[in-house]
């Protein structure tokens, strides 16, 4: 296990593609020093801006100690291994991560897990705009994966979103879920305006009615075959998942119709308006 901990303040962004355990993996402390990541426009060395111990065998576990939110790109494209964070995080993290698991205990910013493709993230405070997104003139966004926030989460959570799942305990902004064709996003505060607009396929499960857009035309009130096992599958991460949520009724919206139309957007009957 590897503790890093900031020796300097961040005063400009961090760009640190080099903090991921892949990279860590089988390097020495002394090679992990001399590893290079960019201070605004000036190239540093990883010592020059953190302070690295080695406290147990193995460097494919990494605990950062401090506040980083001004520190990109943590754990891009990591596929193995372990990155915990006491503190925030800044943007990019995650981005293109196809396995292992990061933990945050504060805020995370922009593009959280961007085309993401496999791991565990996991945020205990509040994520900002574009998580699980594509980037700009990307086709594709979130591919696999699993995303979970304890907290708040901004606009266009989930853009261009394929495979995996995205659940957050707070509110969301605005185009949750815009241009899916497929994945699912669960929510179990408000989500705003435009959810799921553009939507081939795909599915969003909201606990408190949504305002909608008038492209998604109700199918039906029912339980859905698949919610029990999509629901229980999420306890493992303590989410809130009531008996009430599993056995239930759903209103299904089908949509967006002004694109494919095969999306879905199902509303919690127990939820509040």
């Amino acid at each position: 296990m590897i503790n890093l901990k900031p020796k300097v303040e961040f005063k400009v962004p961090v760009e640190a593609e080099c903090i991921s355990p892949d990279v860590f993996s089988s390097k020495s402390v002394e090679e992990l020093k001399s590893l290079e990541l960019w201070w605004g426009n000036k190239k540093k060395k990883l010592a020059d801006v953190f302070n690295i111990e080695q406290v147990s065998e193995g460097t494919e576990e990494i605990i950062i100690t401090g506040d980083v939110s001004e520190v990109k790109h943590i754990g891009a494209k990591m596929s193995k291994g372990k990155v915990v964070i006491e503190g925030s995080a800044g943007m990019h993290l995650g981005r293109e991560m196809e396995g292992g698991g990061i933990t945050v205990h504060g805020n995370v910013g922009d593009w959280l897990g961007a085309e993401m493709k496999g791991g565990l993230i996991r945020v205990k405070g509040n994520a900002r705009n574009l998580v699980g997104s594509g980037y700009r003139g990307s086709k594709v966004g979130m591919k696999g994966g699993t995303i979970v926030i304890e907290g708040n989460a901004g606009s266009e959570v989930g853009e261009l979103m394929r495979r995996g799942t995205i659940a957050i305990l707070g509110k969301l902004g605005t185009l949750t879920g815009a241009l899916m064709t497929g994945g699912s996003i669960v929510c179990f505060g408000n989500i705003g305006e435009k959810a799921g607009a553009g939507m081939d396929r795909g599915t969003i499960i909201a606990f408190n009615r949504p305002k909608l857009l008038p492209t998604f035309k109700h199918s039906c009130t029912y339980n859905p075959t698949f919610i029990r096992a999509f629901l229980l599958g999420l306890k493992k991460y303590d989410l809130p998942i009531k008996k009430e949520h599993i056995e239930g009724l759903y209103d299904r919206y089908s949509g967006d119709v002004a694109a494919l139309g095969k999306g879905e957007i199902l509303v919690w009957k127990g939820g509040k308006t």
